[in-house]
C-alpha cells in the first residue's frame, strides 16, 4: 500500500455499481483469518467483544510495551521533529563523514492503487527522502520497484540493487514503507539469507513505516470478499486490464512471513534491529479521522471481514508490528492518524512532518519525505551500527 491513496479506483467501481445489476463472483477464502501474533488475535478479540474503541486503547498500549527502546527512539524523533536543526551528538547525522558516506540508506516504497495516470505523491515523498539522506552524506539509494508489480518480482529487483549496495557499504539501513514491507521480507527470507555473512552482518537497520507486515486486511476484503463491492472492482479491474492489481492485492492480504523462515531471520542477520511505526487511529471512536480515499468503502470492510481491529485505513495497526515467530530486537514508535502517515501526530500530540504538512489538508506534499528522514537520522543512535 501506500501513504496516500488515490481514489480513482474506488470512482470507476461506482461507475461499474451503477451500470450492473449483477451481484458480481465471489473471492477466494480470506487468507489473514489466523493471526501471527498473540497481539493481533487478541485486539481482534476485543474488537468483536467490547468494540473499536476499548481495542484500540488495549492496542495503543500494547504497542508501547512492545517496543524494545522503552521509549527511547521516541522521545528522540520527537526532539528532532521538533527542532529541525537539532541532530543528537551520538546519531547516525553525527557520525563522521567517511562513515556515513559508507552507511547505506535504502529506500523501498510501496505499491499503487490510484489512477495510473495522475501523479505519485507517494513516491515523490520517498525520493524527496532519498535525496534528504544524500545531502546528509549518506549512501542513498532509492529502489524502483514496479508499483504495481508482484512480491517476488519485486523482490527479485531489491536482491540485484542490495548486493550492489552491501558491495560498496559497511552498514546498511533499509527503509521500507507500506507495500515496500511484503517485498522486503520476501528478500530477506529468499535472497537476504543467501548472502555472505560478511554482507549479513551490514544489515543495521530495517525501518518499517506503516509496513503491511503482518498483512492487509483491507487488501484481504478487496480480493477475497464475495461482497459485491470487491467483486465488481475486481471484475472492473479485469476488464481495464489491471490483472497486476488484483496479484498485488492478493499478495498483501496475507501475511509475508513464510513458515519456518520467520524464526531463522534472526540468526541470519545478527546485527539487525527492526523498527516498526506502527499507526494507530487518531479518532476516539477507534477509527481513523481522514477519508483516505472512501469511509463508506473502510466502514463496509469493518462490517464484513470475518476479522478486524484498529486499523489505519488500510493495515490493522497491531498487523504493522512483528510477528511472534521473529526473533529480532523490535523498537515501535507509535504515531496516530492514518496510513497517510507525514499527516499523523506522535503520541505528545507533536505532528510527523509539522513543517510540509497542514492540519485539514490530506494531501501529500513530496518535501515530506525529506522532512520525516531528517528527523529520523538525526534520532537513530550510531549505537545501531554495532
Amino acid at each position: 500500500m501506500i501513504w496516500k491513496p488515490g481514489h480513482g479506483t474506488i470512482v470507476a467501481v461506482g461507475a461499474v455499481m451503477l451500470s450492473s445489476c449483477h451481484p458480481g463472483t465471489g473471492g477466494g477464502p480470506y487468507v489473514g483469518l489466523v493471526p501471527d501474533s498473540a497481539l493481533l488475535g487478541r485486539v481482534r478479540e476485543t474488537t468483536r467483544e467490547s468494540g473499536l474503541a476499548a481495542a484500540k486503547a488495549e492496542l495503543a498500549a500494547a504497542l508501547v510495551a512492545q517496543d524494545q527502546s522503552r521509549g527511547a527512539l521516541e522521545r528522540r524523533v520527537i526532539r528532532t521533529t521538533d527542532e529541525a536543526d537539532f541532530a543528537f551528538p551520538d546519531s547516525l547525522a553525527a557520525l563522521p563523514g567517511k562513515v556515513r558516506s559508507r552507511t547505506a540508506i535504502v529506500i523501498v516504497p510501496g505499491t499503487r492503487v490510484a489512477n495510473p495516470k495522475t501523479k505519485d505523491r507517494t513516491r515523490e515523498c520517498l525520493r524527496g527522502a532519498a535525496e534528504a539522506a544524500k545531502e546528509m552524506g549518506f549512501s542513498s539509494w532509492f529502489i524502483e520497484t514496479e508499483p504495481r508489480g508482484s512480491v517476488d518480482d519485486n523482490a527479485r529487483f531489491i536482491a540485484g540493487r542490495l548486493r550492489e549496495a552491501f558491495l560498496r557499504n559497511d552498514a546498511v539501513v533499509l527503509v521500507m514503507l507500506s507495500k515496500g514491507a511484503h517485498d522486503v521480507i520476501r528478500y530477506l527470507q529468499d535472497d537476504g539469507v543467501e548472502l555472505p555473512a560478511s554482507h549479513r552482518r551490514k544489515l543495521a537497520v530495517v525501518l518499517s513505516l506503516a509496513g503491511t507486515v503482518q498483512g492487509s486486511v483491507a487488501g484481504d476484503w478487496m480480493a477475497h470478499s464475495g461482497r459485491p463491492l470487491p467483486s465488481l472492482t475486481r471484475r472492473w479491474l479485469r476488464v481495464s486490464g489491471q490483472e497486476a492489481t488484483i496479484a498485488m492485492l492478493e499478495s498483501i492480504a496475507r501475511s509475508p512471513w513464510e513458515e519456518g523462515a520467520a524464526e531463522r531471520i534472526g540468526a541470519s542477520f545478527p546485527e539487525m534491529t527492526w523498527i516498526s511505526i506502527a499507526m494507530v487511529p487518531d479518532g476516539e471512536d477507534g477509527r481513523i479521522s481522514e477519508r483516505l480515499w472512501s469511509p463508506w468503502v473502510r466502514q463496509r470492510v469493518e462490517k464484513t471481514a470475518p476479522y478486524y481491529s484498529p486499523s489505519d485505513g488500510l493495515v490493522e495497526s497491531a498487523a504493522s508490528v512483528l510477528p511472534d515467530s521473529v526473533t529480532l530486537p523490535e523498537w515501535v514508535v507509535v504515531g496516530y492518524g492514518s496510513h497517510a502517515m507525514p499527516n499523523g501526530t506522535y503520541r505528545d500530540g507533536t505532528s510527523i512532518a509539522p513543517q510540509t504538512t497542514r492540519p485539514g489538508r490530506e494531501k501529500l506534499r513530496p518535501e515530506s519525505g525529506a522532512e520525516i528522514m531528517s528527523a529520523y537520522l538525526r534520532a537513530l543512535p550510531d549505537s545501531l551500527l554495532r
